[in-house]
């Protein structure tokens, strides 16, 4: 038995020595434009996601009085999407995109905070309008939304931050002004959920 426990000893130090000495020659700078490649690979995945959901959202809410406000919404996501397709594709026409990770990391931020700030005029602007089951359905609605941002940017926890926040703070202010005392109770959960969320996606970084 002991013999056994000093075998496996000196096989987990050596285990340790070469996971360190690993992270101590891996480069920055390469690590950074990898991450980055991965973000860009995923693109495709939200603006799919975006579009389904979106999809999901106008069949509950299509009614004539709010028929307009569908509508703009859905120009928003237009254009959102198609400028996210064209920083895809300018991304993977570029020759130094490995050598310029950061600016392309934080133009997919940028991208990434629209998408979720157009998911946060949503509900800002659907929640007030709709009966109790609708607002029940568009909550998880939005809940699958941030917690779907998870594997697409989970290469970055800052930007699955930056996103997640679009949504949340919008949809936090509406349920806390609302006038219902449930929904009030529910804006103090909100934040709760985004803060695990976060660290979900940091733990997954």
């Amino acid at each position: 038995m002991n013999q056994n426990n000093t075998t496996v000893a000196p096989a987990a130090a050596e285990r340790v020595v070469s996971d360190a000495a690993i992270r101590e020659r891996a480069d920055p700078a390469l690590v950074l434009a990898d991450r980055v490649d991965q973000l860009y690979a995923q693109m495709w995945l939200g603006i799919l996601t975006t579009f389904g959901m979106g999809g999901l959202a106008t069949f509950e809410f299509w009614e004539t009085r709010l028929r307009d406000l569908v509508l703009f919404w859905w120009v928003l996501v237009l254009v959102i999407t198609a400028a996210s397709a064209a920083l895809l594709y300018a991304y993977r026409r570029s020759s130094d995109r490995e050598v310029n990770a950061a600016q392309w990391l934080r133009w997919l931020g940028i991208a990434a905070l629209a998408n979720g700030a157009n998911w946060g005029f949503a509900a800002a602007v659907f929640f007030p309008s709709h009966t109790d089951e609708q607002q029940v359905f568009l909550a998880f609605l939005l809940a699958g939304v941030m917690s779907g941002g998870i594997p697409v940017y989970a290469a970055s926890w800052p930007i699955f931050a930056f996103y997640a926040a679009g949504i949340v703070v919008p949809f936090t202010y509406v349920l806390a002004t609302f006038g219902n005392r449930l929904f009030s109770e529910i804006a103090l959960l909100v934040p709760i959920f985004y803060a695990i969320n976060v660290a979900v996606a940091y733990r997954i970084t």
